[in-house]
C-alpha cells in the first residue's frame, strides 16, 4: 500500500532529500508497477506524438507549463491528470524519479527523450527507419528525398535556432544507430550493415560511389558533421 505521502514538490527540497524520497517511493511502489505505468504513459504519448521527435518536443512544451525548459513534479502530475491517468501521488513520484536522473527536481528535454521514448531509438525502426531509408535511397539509389525526413522538422512553431539544435540532436540519434561500434565514425562496413538492414542489395561499386560522396574529407570514415550535412542535403537541398 502507498503509506508514504508526498508533502511538497521535490524541486523545493535539497538533492539529498529528493534522493531519499525517490528511493522510498520506488521501494513502496515497486519496479513492476512503475514499468506498467511507464508503458501506459509511453503508449499514450506515442498516440499523441506519432513517435515523431519534433512532435515529442511539442509534447515536452505541453508538459512544461511555465516554459522554464524543465518539467517539475507538479507539472508532471498535471500532465498525468490531463492524460487521464489516476495514479497516486506516490506512484507519480516513483515514475518521475525514473526520469530525474540528476535528482534536480526537474526533468530536462534530453532526459525526457532518452527515458520516456527510448524504445523508439533502439535499433532501426519506426521514424528512424523511415528517415534512414530516405537518406540511403536519395544517395545510393539517386531517388529524390523530397522534404523533411523527421516529422515536424519544418515546424514553424519553433524558432530556427531552437529547431536546428533539436534537429542536430535527432540526427545524432540516427548517426548513433548506424555507428554500431560507437567509434563516433561510420565506416564502410557499418554503411553496408545499414544498407543490408534496410533491404538494399547494392553492388560494391554502388556502395563505394555513395560512400565517397558522403565522405567529403576522404578520410575513409563519415563523421557526424558529414552525416548531418548529408541529412540537410537530402531534406532541404542545403549544401552549406
Amino acid at each position: 500500500a502507498d503509506k508514504m505521502t508526498v508533502s511538497e514538490c521535490p524541486s523545493k527540497k535539497t538533492r539529498k532529500q529528493r534522493m531519499k524520497d525517490y528511493e522510498e517511493a520506488n521501494a513502496v511502489v515497486g519496479d513492476n508497477k512503475i514499468e506498467e505505468m511507464e508503458k501506459m504513459m509511453r503508449d499514450k504519448l506515442q498516440q499523441r506524438t506519432k513517435t515523431g521527435p519534433f512532435q515529442l518536443r511539442k509534447t515536452f512544451k505541453y508538459f512544461d507549463r511555465d516554459g522554464s525548459g524543465g518539467i517539475d513534479f507538479s507539472e508532471f502530475q498535471r500532465a498525468m491528470e490531463l492524460m487521464g491517468f489516476q495514479f497516486t501521488d506516490l506512484q507519480q513520484l516513483a515514475l518521475f524519479s525514473r526520469y530525474d536522473e540528476s535528482c534536480s527536481g526537474e526533468v530536462d528535454y534530453s532526459e525526457f527523450v532518452e527515458k520516456v521514448m527510448e524504445s523508439d531509438f533502439k535499433g532501426v525502426s519506426g521514424t528512424s527507419q523511415k528517415a534512414l531509408r530516405t537518406l540511403v535511397s536519395s544517395t545510393f539509389l539517386k531517388q529524390d528525398g523530397g522534404g523533411s525526413l523527421l516529422e515536424g522538422d519544418d515546424d514553424s512553431d519553433i524558432d530556427e535556432k531552437e529547431l536546428d539544435s533539436f534537429r542536430r540532436a535527432e540526427v545524432k540519434r540516427l548517426f548513433e544507430i548506424v555507428d554500431s561500434n560507437k567509434s563516433n565514425f561510420i565506416d564502410k562496413e557499418e554503411m553496408v550493415e545499414l544498407l543490408n538492414g534496410l533491404g538494399k542489395d547494392l553492388s560494391e561499386d554502388e556502395i563505394n560511389k555513395g560512400f565517397e560522396e558522403l565522405d567529403t574529407d576522404k578520410s575513409g570514415q563519415i563523421d557526424f558533421e558529414e552525416f548531418y550535412a548529408w541529412y540537410k542535403i537530402v531534406a532541404f537541398g542545403n549544401r552549406t
